[in-house]
C-alpha cells in the first residue's frame, strides 16, 4: 500500500493508516465482504461508490480476483482505507489535536501564488515539506468526518499552505493565495 496520494482525502485517509491497531483485510473477497458490510448488502450503493456496474462488481466477486493494475482493484484498496476503524482514526485525530495540532505535508505539485509583490501566472513544479499548524490540522480533520467535498478540502489545504508560505497568521481573505495545481502527490504525516 502506498502512503501517498493524489487528492487531500486520500492522502489523510492513508495518513491515518499509520494509526491503525489492526491490519485490514488483503485478499479481494475479504476486501468486497466488508465493503458489502459497511453498504448493508446493497450491491448498486456498492457498485456506484466503486464506480463500477453491478454487473461487473458480482463478475469480480464471483472470480475472487482483480489484477493489480485494475482501476476496481485501487477503488477498491481506497474505499477499505477510508473506512477501516474509524474510532481509532478519531481517537488518533483528538489525540493529535490535544497535543498542540501540528500536520507535516509533502508534496510535488505545480504551485501558483498571488501576493501584495506580484504573482506566478505560470504555477511551478515544487517538491515541499511543510508543517501545517493551527486550524489547518482540525480544519481537514473536521472536513473529513463529515465527507466534506474534495473541492472544499483543496480549498482548506490552499488556506494552509498560503499560511505555511507566506509566514502568516492572516485569514485567507487577505492579498496572499496560494494555490496547488496538477498533483503528482500528497503525504500527510501526523
Amino acid at each position: 500500500m502506498s502512503l501517498s496520494a493524489d487528492t487531500v482525502r486520500e492522502a489523510l485517509d492513508r495518513a491515518d493508516s499509520r494509526h491503525w491497531t489492526r491490519t485490514p483485510p488483503r485478499s479481494t473477497q475479504a476486501r468486497l465482504t466488508y465493503l458489502r458490510k459497511h453498504s448493508s448488502n446493497d450491491t448498486a450503493a456498492l457498485a456506484h461508490r466503486l464506480n463500477t456496474s453491478p454487473a461487473d462488481l458480482d463478475a469480480v466477486t464471483t472470480a475472487g480476483q482483480i489484477p493489480d493494475g485494475h482501476p476496481l482493484h485501487q477503488a477498491v484498496e481506497r474505499e477499505v482505507i477510508r473506512l477501516w476503524q474509524p474510532r481509532v482514526r478519531r481517537r488518533a485525530h483528538d489525540t493529535i489535536l490535544a497535543n498542540g495540532g501540528i500536520m507535516m505535508l509533502s508534496f510535488r505539485a505545480w504551485l501558483g501564488f498571488t501576493a501584495a509583490a506580484g504573482s506566478s501566472d505560470d504555477p511551478r513544479l515544487r517538491f515541499l515539506t511543510l508543517s501545517l499548524k493551527d486550524p489547518y490540522p482540525e480544519r481537514l480533520f473536521t472536513a473529513q468526518h463529515n465527507n466534506i467535498p474534495e473541492m472544499q478540502l483543496r480549498a482548506i489545504l490552499d488556506e494552509a499552505l498560503g499560511a505555511c508560505y507566506f509566514h502568516r497568521d492572516r485569514p485567507a481573505h487577505t492579498r496572499e493565495s496560494v494555490s496547488l495545481h496538477r498533483i503528482d502527490f500528497l503525504e500527510f504525516y501526523y
